[in-house]
């Protein structure tokens, strides 16, 4: 089997890359959504004076399992970069492969102590072992707890339990200032007076999990987590293996 590494890390970090990209993707599908959000509103003006114009309400949410898909592959990449980060530990430490090693993330030292350490981390020196305690949830490593909880559910049950938010703002040509500078498309709706005037709808929305944390901000988050305990790392195998 061909190796492509130059560094031991090479492939988590490669993970990494690959989680951030479908980070992109779910950043531009949030986007799309919101699009298809606003071309979904329909806009009508009042009757009678003032004639506010008023932006109807949402048809539907457009959020699709693709979200829910996405945000497992990205945890998946995550958790599997942490893996892969174990097993190049306990080869280092013990000079040999070792099988069954995995990155824990426990809730209580005892169980760190009972499944961990006498399990998935065989091979792993003290010094090493430590550094993965400091970044178990009972520790207060938030990021870690999350990814597991996010994991778990995606490999086990089901997607990610989402939420969201969403509110559209109606404005016109004839009535706003700042018309011009609002973030949406021109659309045309028939005023009681003017005739068909421009329009515009700008639609805000929050995708959020059920614990109310934002999708994007809690998986960069994670990623950001993972990404400095791989760069962390990293001077551990160019001091033992003599790397440039």
């Amino acid at each position: 089997m061909s190796d492509y590494r130059i560094h031991a890390l090479d492939s988590s970090f490669e993970r990494v890359r690959r989680a951030d990209e479908h980070l992109s993707e779910l950043r531009q599908r949030f986007k799309t959504i919101r699009e298809k959000q606003a071309n979904s509103i329909g806009t009508y003006f009042r009757p009678h004076p003032p004639h506010h114009i008023i932006a109807e309400p949402f048809k539907e949410s457009h959020v699709t399992m693709r979200v829910g898909v996405a945000i497992g592959e990205i945890c998946y990449n995550l958790k599997t970069a942490l893996d892969y980060l174990i097993f190049e530990l306990a080869e280092l430490d013990s000079g040999s492969e070792q099988k069954n090693t995995q990155f824990p993330i426990m809730d209580a030292p005892e169980d760190f102590i009972r499944d961990a350490k006498r399990r998935w981390l065989n091979g792993v020196n003290a010094t090493h072992i430590a550094c993965i305690e400091r970044l178990q949830p009972y520790n207060r490593c938030n990021w870690t707890k999350i990814l597991r909880d996010l994991s778990n559910t995606d490999k086990h049950r089901e997607f990610a339990d989402i939420d969201g938010e969403s509110a559209a703002f109606g404005y016109s040509r004839i009535a706003d200032a700042n018309f011009d500078s609002i973030d949406a498309p021109i659309r045309r709706t028939i005023h009681p007076v003017h005739g068909e005037v421009d329009v515009k709808v700008y639609v805000t929305m929050s995708i959020k999990f059920r614990n109310g944390t934002p999708v994007i901000e809690t998986l960069e988050e994670i990623k950001a987590g993972v990404a400095q305990t791989l760069r962390d790392f990293q001077p551990e195998f160019e001091r033992r293996k003599g790397a440039p």
